[in-house]
């Protein structure tokens, strides 16, 4: 049995949320790039990094919470390395795992970001739609990324439906 093709509206919602999708990064990249000198990649790790409890996370920690495979984080961190934005430290505890650490350079880009991305958000999303509309949306976000388990990121999901309101914390 063949699965039919996908209908003119299923590829046409495909598609207008593609392009949203790639318009609201692109944004944030212009934006980033021209007033902070970092990428959208260099800003969630920063943010990352920065939300952690003591500035660092373990290497594969912050690969799976991004949903990037192992060698583009590790690229990626070589680059921001490069640039003094973070570093790498060797994890005591167990001397296979990498710990990738803010440094201060990286927290001062990390905070100028912040600014320039809450300005990108409200310009480009918020601001735009209605609040039952970004209601809607969070709900609509989170039951596409609960409905495709094929992501790593599952504690970045699970801390997301949390700040939309649509989960409670869990006890852990």
């Amino acid at each position: 049995m063949t699965t039919p093709a996908a209908d003119e509206r299923e590829t046409a919602l495909w598609r207008a949320l593609t392009l949203m999708g790639r318009r609201l990064q692109g944004i944030l990249e212009q934006r980033l790039q021209a007033s902070v000198g970092i990428s959208v990649p260099d800003f969630e790790i920063l943010s990352a990094l920065a939300r952690s409890e003591d500035g660092r996370m373990r290497a594969g920690e912050l690969g799976e919470m991004l949903g990037w495979e192992k060698s583009r984080t590790s690229h990626h961190v070589s680059r921001m390395e490069a640039r003094d934005l973070v570093s790498r430290v060797t994890c005591h505890e167990d001397l296979r795992g990498t710990w990738v650490e803010i440094r201060s350079q990286g927290r001062l880009k990390e905070a100028a970001a912040q600014r320039v991305h809450a300005d990108a958000v409200r310009a480009a999303l918020t601001d735009i739609l209605e609040p039952d509309e970004t209601d809607a949306l969070a709900r609509t976000a989170m039951r596409v990324l609960d409905g495709n388990p094929l992501s790593t990121c599952r504690v970045e999901i699970d801390r997301l439906a949390v700040s939309l309101g649509v989960a409670e914390p869990s006890a852990r």
